[in-house]
């Protein structure tokens, strides 16, 4: 895995393998980040998250404490989630999204506050 040296990482921060994690995100205490997960720019990563594998966080997103980013998401451009939201496996949240509940597997999220599209993830984008 890389960690940019120009990343804010607390020490008892726990990466898997092949991740590549990109200059000034800050990531704050107690974060778990899964095998395959990539960390764009400028990130803001709360406390006790827990990131799964294959994930993608692309530049600017804040994510609060205790939340979870499940196996295969895509996380926008500048969206916003808010403390304990659980992003289901196979979700793609879109730019400036605002997520303030849970969002269930296969899903599209789009919007402030942020709504479940139609179709599904797997229909629009290739996630996997």
């Amino acid at each position: 895995s890389y960690v940019s040296s120009k990343a804010f990482v607390w020490d008892n921060f726990e990466v898997g393998e092949n991740c590549f994690i990109l200059e000034n995100n800050v990531l704050q205490p107690f974060i778990k980040v899964g095998n395959n997960v990539t960390l764009w720019s400028g990130n803001h990563i709360g406390h006790r998250t827990v990131i799964r594998d294959h994930a993608f966080i692309s530049s600017h997103c804040v994510i609060s404490g205790f939340c979870e980013i499940g196996e295969y998401s895509f996380l926008g451009v500048n969206c916003t989630l808010a403390d304990n939201v659980k992003i289901a496996k196979d979700n793609f949240i879109s730019m400036s999204a605002v997520v303030s509940k849970s969002t269930q597997a296969n899903g599209l999220y789009k919007g402030n506050p942020a709504e479940k599209h139609k179709a599904g993830a797997k229909k629009l984008c290739k996630v996997r």
